[in-house]
């Protein structure tokens, strides 16, 4: 698979806090990147009724951390959609949230390239708020940030869902590629799978995609096993796939992805708090293996607001702390963010996407 040569945002990154800045994060959700702070401000500004009084509990209650793990199911239905998903939606929700999102990542982070993704179908509030209405929102949160911190580099994935019909994610489809020149760079498959979605329905949808510029990803291989990833790889034909971690367990496959330069967007703490991974031994076996494989992957931070410390600079010290990765294999990874990011880097209008 050809791979188009990608601009090098610094030649070495350099050392802030004990480790790294200048990173980029190309696998984070919208709904779990909005600080539950914001979410406090959006809830009472609208007056949704919350099960939780008080901040702290609320808090508690939407974050996991090692005292408080969930399968990733668990805290899908419970959590994720039914209440992060409800108060990110919107117009006012999603312009503030995507807003705080990518300003914070660069401000506490220096995070320089940020892909957010979502489904712009889950912040429509079921229909009553208009598709376009809704991503023209998330666009301004973007454009906000990128006007306010110049140096950040960010693009907006749409996520189609696996529980949605053809019918219903081709809509999605079809306003990525309307809103391509304003920044969306790819099409995603996320949700677990509730027995009715197959890969190999997609194949035209997403060569149509391909052929108006957008990138592909797919969730696969995070929790099941690895009969997902190779209907991923077959018929979806990825740029990248989100975890797939799965695929450490299986070598023809890691020989397909190394064969076909397919990168894997690990997220190493939020398969630890969702159970995804059972242990460090695990995880350490995983990367390794990886790499052993020559399997290209790299870090990211999936849930960084709802996972006890799990900002990104957090999760590179946490990898070193606990000898998961070298500082040289870590190092790599930013390599392969800066080179496999689906984001434009030789544009030289700046940031913006004029």
């Amino acid at each position: 698979m050809e791979r188009p040569k990608q601009a090098v945002l610094s030649k070495t990154p350099r050392r802030q806090s004990g480790f790294f800045c200048n990173l980029a994060d190309l696998h984070a959700h919208i709904a779990p990147s909005i600080p539950p702070s914001v979410y406090w401000h959006i809830a009472q500004s609208e007056g949704y009724k919350l099960s939780k009084r008080d901040y702290h509990e609320f808090v508690n209650f939407i974050v996991l951390s090692p005292k408080r793990k969930s399968t990733l199911k668990e805290y899908l239905d419970n959590v994720y959609h039914p209440i992060l998903d409800k108060l990110s939606s919107g117009s006012i929700a999603l312009e503030k949230g995507v807003y705080e999102t990518m300003s914070g990542a660069y401000r506490s982070n220096n995070i320089r390239l940020l892909e957010l993704r979502g489904n712009p179908m889950k912040h429509n509030r079921d229909g009553e708020v208009d598709l376009d209405h809704a991503i023209m929102a998330m666009l301004r949160g973007m454009e906000r940030a990128l006007l306010e911190y110049p140096k950040l580099r960010a693009g907006l994935i749409f996520c189609l869902d696996r529980q949605f019909s053809v019918e219903k994610n081709s809509i999605i489809v079809e306003k990525a590629i309307k809103y391509h020149s304003r920044g969306v760079i790819g099409i995603d498959f996320s949700n677990y799978n509730v027995g009715n979605f197959y890969f190999k329905d997609y194949v035209g949808i997403l060569n149509k995609a391909r052929r108006a510029g957008l990138k592909i990803t797919a969730h696969s291989g995070e929790t099941v096993d690895t009969n997902d990833l190779w209907d991923c790889v077959t018929y979806a034909r990825p740029n990248r796939i989100g975890h797939g971690i799965k695929a450490a367990y299986d070598v023809k496959l890691m020989n397909i992805l190394h064969k076909k330069d397919i990168v894997l967007e690990v997220c190493p703490l939020s398969n630890l708090m969702t159970k995804a991974v059972r242990d460090n031994e695990e995880l350490r076996f995983i990367l390794q293996t990886f790499f052993k494989n020559g399997v290209k992957f790299t870090i990211n931070t999936d849930w960084p607001e709802m996972i006890e410390n799990a900002h990104l600079i957090k999760q590179f010290e946490y990898l070193e702390k606990n000898n998961i990765l070298t500082t040289a294999q870590l190092k790599q990874t930013i390599k392969w963010s800066l080179q496999y990011t689906f984001i434009n880097l030789k544009n030289k209008n700046g940031n913006l996407y004029l």
